[in-house]
């Protein structure tokens, strides 16, 4: 269990205040110099947290170490359900994901996944808009590559069909709630990603909750979520024991429509089916119309539906004739 596990760690673990401690400064007095020592002391004994408080929110990255244990004898990250051996990494990756802060872990989450994109072996995946890069086909593609994914962070971002909420079970890091949401995404196809959340949005909840009482199937658009991809999360399926990427984070994340939004899409929805649809069928429908007018019309002139007709009478009563000795011979 070497290589890429045991690499790359010093960095994540170095604050950012150390990093930009280390600007050069230009020479000053003695005495701007105490001043401006007086005034750091100052700002660090306000900054720091109280004997007994929560500690800062750490940096967005992980040590790898701590994922060792999700590696299974063959080095694979497949497996049926957490196992008793990685419970301890399990809770303490979702300790850490409750307690970065968010936008430092989605920002993490891009550079990494940008990272990914560049060196993606397609064209087309490289000209891409960052955030339509396939992650779940290159999680997957690499699922056998624990060195690539594990541990990273990664944002997804698709429709819910599923959320279930749960005791965590007992941890040491007093968890207590944990919400299980199966996340669609644009590349995925019908292939979930389980990711497990330490807090959901309160109107989520409830909207999927409205859903099921409603017997309707839920359905949430506008759902994301940021963490660590941990393992491959088995579960059972109609036809098969299938696999879906575990990735364990702090809060889901829900873009609700606002209710001023299906009024305002309604009309274009309804304009766009004209187009497609209703030029179409009305073009159609004026035609036939037309055609009958001038049909009527003929009719009540004398006119004849074609102008290839006989104008005297020996004529027309050939014709008779003609069509009397087709029935004939037809019979």
């Amino acid at each position: 269990m070497c290589g890429p596990l045991s690499t790359g760690t010093a960095t994540a673990r170095m604050p950012a205040s150390f990093i930009g401690s280390q600007r050069v400064v230009p020479t000053m007095s003695p005495y701007a110099s105490t001043v401006v020592v007086i005034v750091g002391l100052a700002a660090t004994a306000y900054a720091a947290p109280p004997a007994g408080g929560t500690d800062a929110a750490p940096a967005a990255l992980i040590d790898p170490e701590v994922f060792r244990p999700v590696l299974v004898p063959e080095g694979s990250l497949i497996s049926r359900g957490i196992r008793a051996g990685e419970s301890e990494a399990y809770y303490r990756v979702l300790d850490h994901a409750r307690r970065v802060d968010p936008v430092t872990l989605r920002r993490a989450a891009a550079r990494f996944l940008a990272s990914r994109q560049k060196v993606s072996g397609s064209a087309a995946v490289r000209r891409l808009p960052a955030e339509e890069f396939p992650v779940f086909v290159d999680l997957y593609e690499n699922v056998r590559s624990p060195e690539v994914y594990l541990g990273k962070p990664v944002t997804l971002r698709g429709h819910l069909r599923k959320l279930v909420e749960m005791p965590a079970g007992e941890n040491p890091h007093d968890i207590q709630t944990l919400y299980e949401a199966w996340l669609f995404t644009s590349d995925s196809q019908q292939h979930p990603t389980v990711l497990v959340m330490t807090s959901v949005p309160p109107g989520l909840l409830e909207e999927v909750r409205r859903l099921k009482a409603a017997n309707r199937p839920v359905l949430v658009n506008g759902v994301s979520g940021s963490g660590y991809f941990f393992k491959m999360y088995g579960y059972p399926a109609a036809d098969a024991y299938r696999f879906a990427p575990l990735v364990l984070g702090g809060r889901l994340e829900w873009a609700a429509p606002r209710p001023g939004d299906l009024d305002r899409s309604l009309p274009v929805v309804l304009a766009a089916g004209v187009v497609v649809f209703g030029l179409p069928i009305g073009w159609f429908v004026w035609r036939n119309r037309s055609e009958d007018r001038r049909r009527r019309k003929r009719r009540a002139a004398g006119v004849p539906e074609s102008f290839a007709w006989e104008s005297d009478a020996e004529e027309t009563r050939a014709v008779e004739v003609r069509e009397s000795v087709e029935v004939v011979e037809e019979t």
